[in-house]
């Protein structure tokens, strides 16, 4: 009987595992995507700020 509980004690851990992973997984995709929004702001404030230095420096 020891044996039973021990493969549901086990299988109960697969699948609690499973569902941390699957919310794992989740988190990072939602990561992923904000991460690719600042890198797009990024892009968008360097270009302002070398566009402001050609114009400061041509008016100098």
């Amino acid at each position: 009987m020891s044996t039973l509980k021990d493969v549901f004690a086990a299988v109960k851990e697969v699948l609690l595992l499973t569902n941390k992973v699957e919310s794992l997984g989740k988190s990072l995709q939602e990561a992923a995507i904000e991460l690719r929004e600042h890198d797009r702001r990024l892009v968008r404030l360097e270009t302002m700020v070398e566009m402001a230095q050609k114009k400061f420096l041509s008016n100098h």
